[in-house]
């Protein structure tokens, strides 16, 4: 029997593609261009001709309409709107917001296309290649095809560096002659020939030729007959200015503070302060030795680019300054000047947040933050910053809506531009590190359940070896938490489960922690691009030995410390990515997580703030927040109502797949799969299926796979995630996958199997 509700779909589908034909906004005689093809034929590799083909393409333009499985849906949009009568209006917006206009085949010269891509071909080494192309014409459409012969490739024979004529300079590129850019045996490349003169001129600059540039030089290219092999030489363009060729030194290295920008314009020093080789007029304000230990450049060392860069990033980044800038001058013939100017930002500031937060739980509420900033605290770059915050949520809907959460609370932070060590550390080149004194205290008030008190101690260290690597150290690392005012189900319920109970007990967490993170997300040259993050956290080490000299009594056979039991652990983690660019908008991101948490001593289990676990909008999120786990363990109904009971685990391992791609507009869509669990390192008789087996961990794996849509604003992005549980851990071993049990049409199979997540920012 014939379903007229879906011969009603098609037909409606059918009848919307005829009427939005992308041939209708095509102008008689003209006709639409549909794109083009690059076929190539060459001897070099697979691999490269795909890299080759996508190099090539850039060069190809206009480009068609933008399609979906081949049909043109923007342009199709352009046409269902049709032309406005008027130049403004509702019309006009949606029009140029999500449709695209034609492009016609008069827009396009394969002619044009057809020089630029041969040149493109002898700009890589292939001097002899020839482009032709062909028109493929079908119902007032035209498409392109280009047929290139690359023929062979042109490889550098030789490259002699030491051809510049001048001595001087000689000497320069001769003691970086260890690293070039141009090989014996490569494919000529003339953007490579590029890089290289901007590498000698960088080598060239660091050693004082201030006045130095790169087109001074030229790299000639001789071919060898019919053997496919270029011998490249070194030289200096003629005729450059004496002054390119003369290295200089700094004989006046000067700073100067911009007083309009003081509170009280008489802090500025009239008389100027000698000191590290550096003259200063500062406001009193600031302690000289503060200035002075970023400048670079100082008297009667030879000027280096470098040492200009690091000058100008290391004084940006201590926070202080609205604007540095720096001029040099040319004194006489072997001699400049460097004059720093500092536009300091107002000593104190005050500013209010109003935020809405949106949590991986799918909790939601106001926040509210007063912030407080004091500069240069002691004169010495120092920054202090005092928060308040007050903030409440709930879930709107979902398991848990009604359940209210207030939390309140001031933190305190003290940032020195620079490492407190009892030993000198080499600084970065770039980067200003930093040593922080924070203390953080939080009172959180969970409606019908507890009262819960933290308080925050550490001293960090944080510092930037390069762009991509930063490290974090904290060798005081103190929190002390105590719950209170317990309801009397919430008491009940931890009394039914003793490992729980423990993780509620008043705390005290002491120990170090260490964080190491590479990140090439701001390589956006690169198009593929990883993320690697390992933190170690160790805790009860000191703490005990004092308790076991002290002989502090135990209560439960836990010991304690000034009355309060103190927790005991080795906890690892790390967090790996790769980000594969497909093109400029569209990606491929995988993730990997692992973590073990390892307690000890005074500790049967992790601290509950210190504990793995899986489940939520930036995790597994075919599964409701924190639910999987451990192992095989499933919660009694009961239980997975009390919210703030969630086991979690002493080990973690995640994995993670999405491909991230645009719609419309700032609408981005995405296809993930995600898999992870957690689990106990030790049984446990209250959590059975809890311990971790290592020959089972892919066997208790919890899977789901979902849709998102996401508004991407630039500065923010809107992320809504729809997933479903394709296999569930705490099944029976022949019964945990279950997508042959996918039913869209059922009410209750939706209900407990159709996870909706809201969230701010990409889960990773």
């Amino acid at each position: 029997m014939i379903n007229t509700g879906k011969m009603a779909l098609v037909l409606g589908l059918v009848i919307l593609f005829y009427s939005c034909s992308p041939l209708r906004s095509v102008p008689s005689g003209d006709m639409l261009y549909t794109g083009h093809t690059l076929k190539i034929t060459s001897n070099e590799s697979s691999k490269y001709k795909k890299t080759l083909k996508i190099d090539l393409d850039k060069f190809v333009k206009p480009k068609a309409n933008k399609t979906i499985l081949g049909f043109p849906y923007k342009l199709a949009i352009y046409t269902a709107l049709g032309t406005p009568k008027k130049s403004k209006g509702p019309r006009v917006t949606l029009r140029k917001k999500f449709g695209e206009a034609p492009t016609l085949f008069t827009s396009v010269n394969p002619d044009l296309i057809q020089s630029v891509l041969t040149a493109a071909l002898f700009n890589k080494g292939f001097f002899n290649a020839s482009v032709t192309f062909q028109m493929e014409e079908r119902k007032r459409r035209k498409h392109v095809k280009y047929l290139i012969n690359t023929g062979p490739a042109y490889r550098i024979r030789k490259y002699d560096m030491l051809h510049t004529g001048d001595t001087a300079v000689n000497a320069v590129i001769s003691a970086a002659s260890s690293k070039p850019l141009l090989h014996q045996k490569r494919r000529y490349n003339l953007e490579k020939i590029r890089n290289e003169r901007d590498r000698i001129d960088l080598e060239l600059k660091e050693k004082g030729f201030h006045f130095f540039n790169a087109d001074y030089l030229v790299i000639e290219v001789d071919t060898i007959g019919q053997s496919h092999e270029v011998d490249l030489y070194l030289k200096l363009k003629k005729n450059i200015p004496d002054k390119a060729r003369q290295a200089y030194l700094i004989a006046h290295s000067t700073v100067l503070m911009d007083s309009s920008y003081t509170q009280d314009s008489t802090e500025v020093l009239q008389e100027p302060i000698y000191m590290d080789h550096v003259t200063l007029r500062i406001s009193k304000s600031f302690r000289p030795q503060a200035i002075t230990r970023y400048v670079y450049l100082k008297d009667s060392l030879l000027y280096s680019r470098k040492d200009h860069q690091r000058t100008l990033s290391k004084l940006l980044s201590m926070g202080l300054f609205k604007y540095v800038n720096i001029q040099i001058a040319e004194i006489d013939s072997s001699h400049l000047s460097s004059t720093i100017h500092l536009v300091p930002l107002p000593k104190k500031s005050i500013s209010i947040e109003m935020l809405a937060i949106t949590k991986s739980n799918n909790f939601l509420g106001p926040r509210l933050d007063l912030n407080y900033m004091d500069r240069n605290l002691f004169r010495g770059g120092e920054r202090l910053t005092v928060n308040f915050h007050g903030s409440t949520e709930t879930q709107l809907n979902g398991q848990f809506k009604g359940l209210y959460t207030y939390e309140i609370g001031p933190k305190a932070q003290l940032s020195i531009p620079h490492l407190l060590l009892p030993f000198h550390m080499k600084p970065s080149n770039a980067f200003t590190p930093t040593t922080n004194f924070s203390s953080d205290y939080n009172f959180t008030r969970r409606v019908n359940y507890f009262d819960m008190r933290s308080l925050k101690l550490s001293l960090e260290y944080k510092w930037k070896e390069s762009i991509a690597k930063d490290h974090i150290f904290a060798p005081i690392s103190i929190n002390i938490f105590s719950i209170r005012n317990l309801s009397k189900s919430f008491t009940e319920a931890l009394q039914n489960d003793p490992r729980m109970r423990l993780r509620y007990n008043d705390q005290l967490i002491a120990g170090i922690y260490y964080s190491f993170t590479y990140n090439e997300q701001s390589i956006t040259q690169q198009k593929n691009r990883f993320y690697f993050n390992a933190n170690a956290d160790l805790a009860g080490n000191t703490i005990g030995a004092l308790s076991n000299v002290l002989g502090t009594e135990t209560q439960d056979g836990v010991k304690t410390f000034a009355g309060i039991a103190y927790a005991q652990y080795a906890k690892f983690d790390v967090d790996i990515r790769h980000y594969y660019h497909i093109n400029r908008k569209s990606q491929v991101v995988g993730r990997i997580l692992a973590g073990w948490g390892i307690p000890y001593g005074n500790s049967t289990a992790l601290p509950f703030i210190k504990s793995f676990f899986s489940g939520g909008a930036n995790s597994i999120r075919a599964f409701t927040v924190n639910s999987l786990g451990p192992g095989t363990y499933r919660a009694p109904e009961t239980s997975r109502k009390q919210y703030f009971l969630q086991q979690g685990g002493d080990i973690k391992l995640e994995f993670n797949l999405e491909h991230r791609f645009p719609i419309v507009s700032i609408f981005k869509g995405a296809i993930f799969a995600d898999a992870g669990n957690t689990w106990l390192s030790k049984a446990n008789a209250s959590l059975p299926g809890g311990e971790f087996h290592p020959k089972e961990i892919f066997k208790e794996l919890g899977i789901g796979a979902g849709l998102g849509i996401r508004i991407d604003l630039s500065f923010f992005v809107i992320r809504f995630d729809m997933a479903t549980p394709i296999r569930k851990p705490w099944l029976a071993d022949k019964n945990r996958w279950v997508v042959q049990d996918i039913n869209f049409s059922s009410g209750s199979w939706r209900q407990e199997n159709l996870m909706f997540n809201i969230a701010i920012g990409y889960p990773f």
